[in-house]
């Protein structure tokens, strides 16, 4: 799906069911979420998100979920997942990309270090994105006033570097990722951290997240790692569940205890 939006930036929202064999953590009495295509003002330009709703109409925080190298697509039924789990914890979930169409095809082009000389030329822009997309969810009349970054390989990275710069993030979650270099020495602080890691993960080594967890601690922060035995980059099954059960309770725990 195409938005006309400025610099050509392309919105996947193309959620299809079935791509990861990944189940959502929802009550057995829940309702089914409700998604709809939302247009969020910022500075730069509308950007186009996916709102995953929580029930009710008081006041609630919300978590903006940022996609790995590859893009929304091929693990949008992960994504989704995740994002209806979210919801149903009582927490508003946006699941957006920050790349543009050109960002697309250069992540998944074939030579590794073009796709690293990406994240160093683009990692900037990306998290400019985010804060001004953080910054109108917090100005919405339903707002608790808290919002947090949940962040899936890159986008973890994304997410860690947005959260260490930018105060008005109250929670992280990454999925097997590490401390990012462009942000390194920008970091002066990380809200309440948990990093999540397969212990055979050959793409972003488990020594990445320790070591994310590792700055939050030394900046004065709370921070915690979980291992998963044997698993690799991404989980699949009941390292699936069990990981996502984690980060929903997580979140909760540090967004919903001053929301109205």
């Amino acid at each position: 799906m195409r938005f006309p939006l400025p610099r050509g930036m392309w919105l996947c929202l193309l959620l299809c069911p079935g791509l990861l064999p990944v189940s959502p953590v929802l009550r057995a009495d829940a309702a089914p979420v409700a998604a709809r295509t939302v247009t969020l003002s910022t500075p730069r330009h509308p950007v186009v998100a996916t709102l995953f709703r929580a029930a009710g109409n008081g006041k609630r925080p919300a978590v903006i979920l940022l996609h790995g190298r590859q893009g929304l697509a091929p693990f949008a039924a992960a994504y989704r997942r995740q994002a209806e789990a979210l919801a149903e914890a009582g927490m508003d979930a946006y699941l957006l990309t920050y790349y543009d169409a050109e960002d697309l095809a250069r992540a998944n082009a074939p030579d590794p270090a073009a796709r690293q000389t990406l994240f160093r030329e683009r990692a900037g822009a990306w998290a400019g994105l985010v804060r001004d997309v953080a910054g109108d969810i917090l100005a919405g009349a339903l707002s608790s006033g808290r919002v947090g970054l949940l962040g899936f390989s890159q986008g973890g990275f994304l997410a860690a570097g947005v959260a260490g710069t930018d105060p008005r993030v109250t929670a992280l979650v990454v999925y097997y990722g590490g401390v990012p270099s462009v942000f390194r020495d920008a970091v002066r602080r990380l809200p309440p951290l948990l990093e999540l890691h397969g212990d055979a993960d050959t793409v972003v080594a488990p020594a990445a997240g320790k070591a994310l967890v590792d700055l939050a601690r030394a900046c004065g922060g709370q921070a915690a790692m979980r291992v998963f035995p044997g698993a690799g980059h991404g989980f699949s099954g009941d390292d699936a569940r069990k990981a996502q059960g984690m980060a929903v309770d997580f979140l909760r725990r540090h967004l919903l205890q001053t929301a109205d």
